[in-house]
């Protein structure tokens, strides 16, 4: 007995047909169930920021890091939009990230890996020390004049980095001259927070429940050379 093959594979025609209704049910299925979202424009710039608490985020690194972790006062139109425990020459250590204006982009690395090779592990490219921000003592924790160095290279991001004897600062990212010399007063005017012992993982889960999730896909977006 012959049997006959479906209507919709007899031939090309209508098995088009058929797979254009199937891509049209699996759309409206996934746009349904919020799965998927589409934002034109480039990708740097797309959706509002994610804030996350970075109060809490830093000082959690500092207690389960045991180093003299800071958290900057930054003006209102500076976002924190991530914050994770990193590895920086095979130190643990912390990193947060801020958008400031909805476009420029920095980072704030917290770290007890010695100054050059934190600023060579940072991406791996050649830089060199360019210039020097000195922040004066009056604006200081330290109650002395503290003196960033400026390292630059070709087509790489500058890295703004200090020695405080405690722990080692890096600010990096995409964003102008005032606003790098914005964050290094911050930091450097800002109080270390209470440390406790050591426990952590880098890039685990924190002890109240704030995880490294914040930084992955939000600090990325935003990290471009600096110009």
């Amino acid at each position: 007995m012959k049997i006959e093959k479906p209507r919709m594979f007899t031939n090309t025609r209508d098995l088009i047909i058929s797979l254009g209704v199937l891509l049209v049910v699996m759309f409206f299925s996934v746009g349904f169930t919020g799965m998927c979202s589409f934002n034109p424009g480039s990708a740097d710039k797309s959706g509002p920021v994610q804030e996350v608490d970075i109060d809490t985020i830093l000082k959690t690194d500092a207690r389960g890091l045991g180093i003299p972790v800071r958290l900057p006062a930054f003006p209102d139109n500076w976002e924190a939009n991530s914050g994770r425990r990193t590895m920086v020459d095979n130190e643990p250590s912390s990193k947060a990230g801020w958008v400031i204006d909805g476009e420029a982009f920095l980072a704030l690395t917290q770290t007890v890996a010695e100054l050059k090779d934190a600023v060579n592990d940072e991406d791996g490219e050649y830089r060199e020390e360019t210039d020097t921000f000195v922040v004066p003592a009056s604006k200081s924790s330290t109650g002395e004049d503290v003196t960033w160095q400026i390292w630059s290279g070709d087509d790489v991001k500058q890295i703004w980095a200090v020695d405080l004897g405690d722990v080692r600062l890096l600010i990096s990212g995409t964003a102008t001259q005032a606003q790098y010399r914005t964050m290094a007063e911050a930091v450097t005017k800002a109080e270390p927070l209470e440390t406790g012992a050591a426990s952590s993982t880098p890039g685990g889960a924190y002890s109240d429940g704030v995880t490294a999730r914040f930084a992955s896909a939000s600090s990325t977006r935003w990290d471009a050379p600096s110009r």
